[in-house]
């Protein structure tokens, strides 16, 4: 942790874990202003024509990483964050981290905190606080918002689940989004969102995403958000824990908690797990290139994902607490719900190799005979 001047702005916060480099600006917000891996350029988008400026009482997105309250309101949720009269107070904690307080605000009595702590792995977990302060009871949800460099692509889940009678993905549409938007993929894996900087139009879409996690993959680089999805909890927004919204200028990739009521004094706390990584290729533009970087080996038995055709961890694996036969440390997890999962899909792996055989050798004879 140091202080360093950027882009414009003084007394920011550096945090460091291996290659992978935050730069935090008190001076407004607090922002995330500054994400790097490695050599890379920023992974968050700065707008030039903001950088460095703060005071003014109206809200302006200078980019970088910030944390709003949903759901979305002109009054609430465009509160200014401008340095003026926000202050933010850097308070270094035991792990390490450090927490970014700001007082609570005289229009909607709700303080916000931003926490970051190095994790293993060059990761960071980046806790997002708000806490009412009011008088009056609210219903509220933490929103962390990344604003993500133009050029980049990002990739969602798609809920991926056996066979059911009743749907398990809910996505919502706002009103200037079209669904024949070439920036816009519904994959059967992935949903695809990519940055356009000719675009005329912005584009939202919001998903109850049930992995829990996002990327946004950009000049070879791939930043990573995981969070807990609670399956039995309310969301914004008719259910979105994950939205993406995009224009000409940035994409912004979003997380949100659940929707909770916080009479005075109640807080609402929501995690997210960063991590970056480089990749052997510097874009991707379709789902199978997704899917070599991101897809599980259909191949691999007990579906840990390890990419490894030889794969003989098997079912009996222990959520990695040993390793049995694997040659690495098994994660693929051993839930009754996942266990189930597994055995439906290897079965009907086996029966569709089957009917596949069954027609070769149709064919063969049919030749045979003629």
């Amino acid at each position: 942790m140091k202080k360093v001047t950027f882009e414009g702005w003084k007394n920011c916060i550096e945090l460091k874990n291996g290659k992978f480099k935050l730069i935090v600006t008190t001076e407004v917000g607090p922002r995330v202003i500054g994400a790097f891996y490695g050599k890379s350029k920023n992974l968050f988008q700065v707008d030039p024509d903001l950088a460095g400026k703060k005071g003014g009482d109206e809200w302006v997105n200078y980019g970088g990483h910030r944390l709003w309250h949903s759901p979305e309101t002109k009054e609430r949720t465009y509160e200014p964050d401008n340095g003026t009269p926000c202050t933010v107070q850097v308070v270094k904690r035991d792990d390490d981290g450090v927490d970014f307080i700001t007082p609570a605000s005289p229009v909607t009595g709700i303080a916000k905190m931003l926490s970051i702590i190095p994790g293993p792995e060059e990761t960071f977990q980046v806790i997002h606080t708000i806490r009412n302060e009011g008088v009056w009871e609210i219903e509220a949800a933490a929103w962390a918002l990344s604003v993500m460099a133009p050029g980049g692509t990002a990739l969602v889940p798609q809920n991926q689940e056996p066979f059911a009678l009743l749907p398990n993905s809910f996505l919502s549409i706002w009103p200037y989004t079209r669904l024949d938007d070439p920036r816009l993929t519904f994959g059967s894996h992935f949903i695809m969102v990519r940055q356009d900087e000719t675009a005329e139009t912005p584009l939202k879409i919001g998903y109850n995403c049930k992995d829990g996690w996002l990327t946004y993959i950009n000049d070879g680089i791939a930043f990573v958000k995981q969070f807990i999805y609670d399956e039995d909890a309310e969301y914004p927004d008719n259910g979105c824990s994950i939205e993406v919204y995009t224009n000409k200028h940035m994409l912004e990739a979003e997380t949100l908690s659940p929707l909770e009521y916080l009479k005075p004094g109640d807080e609402i706390t929501h995690v997210e797990m960063w991590s970056a990584f480089e990749l052997p290729v510097k874009s991707v533009t379709t789902e199978d290139e997704a899917l070599l970087l991101f897809g599980e080996n259909d191949d691999c038995e007990c579906g840990c994902g390890c990419g490894d055709d030889d794969c003989d961890c098997g079912d009996d694996c222990c959520c990695g607490e040993e390793d049995g036969n694997h040659h690495h440390h098994c994660d693929c997890g051993c839930e009754e719900e996942k266990a189930v999962a597994k055995k439906a899909k290897k079965a009907a792996k086996a029966e569709k190799t089957k009917k596949k055989d069954s027609a070769k050798t149709k064919k063969s004879a049919a030749k045979k005979k003629k």
